[in-house]
């Protein structure tokens, strides 16, 4: 099964041909989420790449777990096609407008609700297809689980936010969708959540989702019909009517909490903690997901003061919406972490094509500035 229009050579001539020019390109797929790579806008000598054309599924293997699509399909595109076969990508992909990407997908690298039950979305990709900095396409991995000797790139390009490469293809492994799920609501604290999501952490009921907004436990369930059933009677908590339409906004990021402005100093994180983390001393209100894993904060705290608390709960933070007053979007790396990333993005990107403002300097642009 292959669909779709495959832009690979000239896309990698299109990088050539700004190498040669001295051009840095900003890499993009449908542009829908621009502003969570390049907050700031483009700076002058970068110009747009979009990859949007570059589309279809190069390869639908449902009895073997995998799926190959290139870089510039639509996500809601993907997860219609799988639909159709009862399959599904483990780590429940956001799909916040029609026109988002499996490309910008992985260069985000963030992962969905059902994330710590199956897989992050880096777990579940097994090989890409890319275009480096000089324009070569170059292949890593596969199509199957073990077939990595050496240096993982491909998984190296989930989260990279374009800056060690252009995505033309990547494989994910997939899971059969569950047949048969359940939406339960409980009211409680935002601390008896995560104590509660703890404890259920330990058994072996059939979850797919636990997040905690505005003193409501969200509680998703699948799997098979009797096992659903039977966790639900045991859970004690009631049915929640709501509970595909609040579960399908958390994925696309679409509750209010998460797309209403920030209001003056007000700021929106969000923080990756350990999940039995108990609730951070900050001001602001919440939102949880993953059982406590995943943190969306609305504080007027400075940035200096939530990496702190967060820090010293063995997290970090990215800055989403509001002014950053100085501060890095992403939560700083330590030096031998950034060290190594510009080891990376130089042997991939040699001259320094690629703009990607938020991760570590190029060593290029390190030694130029």
């Amino acid at each position: 099964m292959e669909t779709g229009t495959d832009q690979s050579a000239m896309l990698a001539e299109r990088i050539r041909s700004a190498g040669n020019a001295g051009h840095r390109l900003a890499l993009a797929g449908g542009g829908s989420q621009r502003a969570l790579a390049f907050p700031a806008g483009l700076e002058a000598d970068v110009r747009p790449l979009e990859a949007g054309g570059h589309q279809g599924i190069v390869n639908l293997a449902p009895s073997e777990l995998v799926v190959t699509v290139r870089a510039g399909t639509p996500v809601m595109e993907l997860q219609a096609a799988l639909e159709e076969v009862g399959m599904m990508l483990p780590f429940e992909p956001a799909m916040p407008t029609p026109s988002s990407t499996v490309g910008g997908m992985v260069a985000l690298g963030l992962s969905g609700a059902r994330r710590p039950w199956t897989a992050s979305l880096r777990d579940a990709v097994l090989g890409t297809r890319i275009v480096n900095g000089r324009g070569e396409i170059l292949r890593f991995g596969g199509e199957v689980m073990k077939n990595v000797a050496g240096f993982d790139v491909s998984r190296l390009m989930a989260g990279s936010l374009g800056s060690l490469g252009l995505l033309l293809e990547i494989s994910f492994k997939l899971l059969p969708a569950p047949a048969y799920q359940a939406w339960l609501r409980r009211e409680s604290s935002a601390a008896a959540f995560i104590e509660q999501a703890r404890d259920w952490g330990r058994t072996a009921l059939p979850f797919s989702g636990l997040a905690w907004a505005d003193g409501v436990s969200h509680i998703r369930l699948g799997g098979g019909q009797e096992a659903v059933q039977e966790a639900a009677e045991r859970l004690g908590a009631e049915p929640d009517v709501d509970g595909p339409g609040f579960w399908t906004r958390l994925r696309d990021r679409h509750l209010p909490f998460l797309t209403r402005a920030v209001a003056g100093s007000e700021r929106l994180w969000r923080l990756s903690l350990p999940p039995a983390t108990p609730p951070l001393d900050l001001p602001g209100d919440w939102l949880l997901n993953w059982g406590g894993g995943e943190r969306w904060l609305r504080s007027t705290a400075s940035p200096e003061t939530v990496r702190a608390r967060v820090e010293n709960a063995g997290g970090h933070a990215r800055l989403w919406f509001g002014d950053p007053a100085g501060a890095a979007w992403l939560h700083p790396r330590p030096a031998p972490h950034a060290r190594l990333e510009g080891e990376v993005r130089a042997a991939l990107d040699p001259d320094g094509v690629f703009f990607a403002p938020l991760m570590p300097p190029h060593p290029i642009t390190a030694r130029a500035s």
